[in-house]
């Protein structure tokens, strides 16, 4: 009987001379020409090893970058803290208002909830070792607070990041109603200072507005943030020392009016020009991060 030939199309071949090669081939090359036949597979081996090593240098890049953030950020929390410049003395029972806790916000926003968690630290124990009345004296009022001001802001920044334009200014609206009811309150006690407050809320508004118009919603999304991030400093502070009855509960709304506003809005501005800064230092960079997550929002 007479042996079937194979198909054409199941007949191996050397890609290089063409002959055919035999069905169980010994080795990796031709046996007419020499040729390597595993040359593909090796290029896709590389190709994959190529790929590996790009993932873990910016693996490794990303992690470098955060621990410098976290460093910068820490460095100018201690600074404020300790030197007492962050802190501003103002007659009210909680004695001064702060701006040590921007740092925290910034670092949420750009390397992520534990970088602020690990700045909020630095400032909740600053704000416990230079404490000047007996309720900062105590770590659940000092330092407990500040852990959720860089994961608040973090996580704020990362939903906000997929809200529309028109989502964005009604928050934006909510907010502006909030501090002009907080105005009134000021108003009826020291009528200059709600008038002021009332102003610099207005002129914040109109001035996020109009970058809204401009399509750039980031500047929108920053300062909500920036707001609620100083706005969890000032809720858990107050709302902790009244539990631990550190001062009675019309005391702390007063201190929230009269602290948590000039707070919010001074949280707001700074970060939007910080943060708005570094996100144009890095627009040619491969290592911004909010550039680059931004650019994939649009895409």
């Amino acid at each position: 009987m007479a042996k079937e030939r194979p198909e054409e199309g199941s007949v191996k071949r050397c890609p290089e001379c063409g002959a055919q090669l035999p069905d169980r081939l010994g080795g990796t090359t031709c046996p007419s020409c020499g040729a390597q036949l595993n040359q593909r597979g090796r290029r896709d081996t590389s190709l994959r090893e190529q790929q590996i090593a790009r993932r873990q240098a910016a693996l490794y890049e990303v992690g470098i970058r955060r621990v410098i953030v976290a460093g910068l950020l820490l460095t100018i929390t201690l600074l404020l803290s300790l030197t007492r410049i962050g802190f501003i003395s103002v007659p009210t029972p909680a004695a001064n208002a702060t701006i040590s806790h921007i740092p925290a916000i910034i670092g949420g926003i750009l390397q992520g909830p534990l970088v602020g968690l690990i700045v909020g630290l630095g400032f909740g124990f600053a704000s416990f070792m230079t404490a000047t009345v007996p309720m900062f004296k105590d770590p659940l009022v000092a330092v407990l607070p500040r852990l959720f001001i860089g994961l608040v802001s973090a996580w704020t920044y990362m939903a906000l990041r997929r809200v529309d334009k028109r989502t964005l200014l009604m928050l934006g609206a909510l907010l502006l109603a909030l501090l002009l009811g907080f105005s009134y309150q000021i108003a009826t006690g020291t009528l200059w200072l709600g008038i002021l407050v009332a102003v610099l809320s207005v002129a914040l508004a109109i001035w996020l507005y109009s970058w809204g118009r401009r399509e750039d919603v980031r500047v929108i999304s920053l300062a909500l943030v920036a707001a609620l991030g100083s706005l969890t400093n000032t809720v858990l502070v107050l709302t902790i020392a009244t539990l631990r009855q550190y001062m009675a509960p019309g005391v702390a709304i007063g201190v929230g009016i009269t602290h948590g506003i000039p707070e919010m809005v001074v949280s707001a501005v700074v970060v939007v020009a910080v943060v708005s800064a570094l996100g144009q230092l890095g627009q040619g960079r491969r290592g911004s991060r909010l550039r680059r997550e931004n650019s994939g929002d649009r895409d």
